[in-house]
């Protein structure tokens, strides 16, 4: 039954993808186009999270604090942050959201959890999907990928880091939340495939390449 209701969320969510795709026309949605690159030497990264001012608050102040440690910068780019609350399971939210992200010409990534809205859209857009959370196996069923190749994955689990907690701390005066860490370790494997790809990390399909390269 579950396997049912993922399908037939799919369905929808593509369906009106594809609505969307053949009636812009000029004024379609910029992201929604398979890639591309960002102009220019400063790049975004988007972390799309539920409640990121209130029960997400740890969570998005870890990938500050990796993007923090890292300069602000993955090789020779500039990378900002913008942080926006994913809607929680309200598929309606989950899409103005993701679509809000999409559109932005400075996108490079997004780290959001895996959702039968969330996926399809990054992946027709052509935009790297780290997933913290979710449904692992959307990222890679071909009825989410749209593209018809991955853009994304489910982040790994790692082992706590010793130092995290008491870098947390020093920086915003609290203990993280248990949730932190994936947030700050999902930045660091985003700025890591930026970086990876050298003089194209503002080329969208070629930092995906070099995500899945490590």
């Amino acid at each position: 039954m579950a396997g049912q209701a993922r399908h037939r969320a799919l369905v929808a969510v593509l369906g009106a993808l594809a609505l969307a795709l053949a009636g812009c026309g000029a004024s379609k949605d910029e992201g929604i186009s398979g890639g591309g690159k960002v102009i220019g030497r400063t790049v975004t990264v988007y972390s799309l999270t539920n409640d990121p001012g209130g029960a997400g608050r740890s969570y998005v102040d870890a990938e500050k604090l990796a993007l923090q440690e890292a300069g602000g910068r993955a090789g020779s780019l500039a990378v900002n942050f913008t942080s926006l609350d994913l809607g929680g399971a309200d598929d309606k939210l989950q899409a103005q959201a993701a679509r809000r992200a999409i559109s932005d010409p400075q996108i490079i990534a997004a780290i959001v959890d895996a959702t039968t809205v969330t996926v399809p859209l990054f992946n027709a857009a052509g935009i790297l999907q780290v997933a913290p959370a979710g449904e692992a196996a959307l990222m890679r069923d071909p009825q989410a990928l749209p593209s018809g190749k991955r853009t994304g994955d489910a982040l790994a689990p790692t082992a706590d880091s010793p130092t995290f907690k008491a870098r947390f701390r020093a920086e915003f005066g609290r203990d993280p939340a248990p949730s932190a860490e994936a947030g700050y370790t999902a930045m660091q494997r985003v700025l890591k495939a930026i970086g990876d790809a050298g003089a194209a990390g503002n080329d969208r399909n070629r930092v995906i390449d070099a995500y899945f390269a490590t």
